[in-house]
C-alpha cells in the first residue's frame, strides 16, 4: 500500500465513500474543483463533494505519475466517471496538487483538460461536457 495521501483520497472517492474522504481531510481544509468551485472548511468540502458523489454511479482514478516535495503531492491522473443517467466519461486527464498538514489533507486543488479540436465544439451546450449538471469549460 502506498503512503500517498492522494492515493488514499482517490481510493475512498472511487468507493464513493464520502466519510472516508473526509476522515483524511483537516478541519480547515480547502478544495478547488476542476469546474472552478471552491470550498473552505470540512463542512463546505463535505457539501461540495456530496454533490459530486451524488451525481455518480461509479468513478475510477488511475495515477499515471506522482511526486512529492516536502508536504506537497503532485499527480497526473486519468479519471473515469459513470453518471447517474448511465453516461460514461472515460480517461479525462486530471492534475492534482495536494498539501498535507498535521491534521490531514489541508488543501486539494484539481485541474482538468477536456481537449477537443476547435471545429468540434457544438454551438449548443447540450453537446458539451457536464458533471453534476454543471457545464465544464473546454479551456
Amino acid at each position: 500500500m502506498s503512503d500517498s495521501p492522494l492515493e488514499s483520497l482517490l481510493g475512498a472517492l472511487d468507493k464513493l465513500d464520502l466519510d472516508g474522504v473526509l476522515e483524511l481531510m483537516a478541519p480547515d481544509c480547502e478544495l478547488l474543483t476542476v469546474d472552478g468551485r471552491r470550498a473552505d472548511g470540512a463542512d463546505a468540502v463535505r457539501e461540495l463533494l456530496g454533490d459530486f458523489v451524488a451525481a455518480l454511479r461509479t468513478t475510477a482514478h488511475r495515477v499515471t505519475a506522482q511526486w512529492q516535495q516536502d508536504d506537497v503531492w503532485f499527480a497526473e491522473v486519468e479519471a473515469d466517471y459513470e453518471l447517474q443517467d448511465w453516461t460514461q466519461i472515460k480517461a479525462l486527464p486530471r492534475a492534482f496538487v495536494l498539501r498535507t498538514g498535521p491534521q490531514g489533507i489541508s488543501s486539494l486543488h484539481a485541474y482538468g483538460a477536456h481537449e477537443r479540436a476547435m471545429g468540434e465544439h457544438a454551438a449548443h451546450l447540450r453537446d458539451d461536457v457536464r458533471i453534476g449538471g454543471r457545464w465544464i469549460a473546454p479551456m
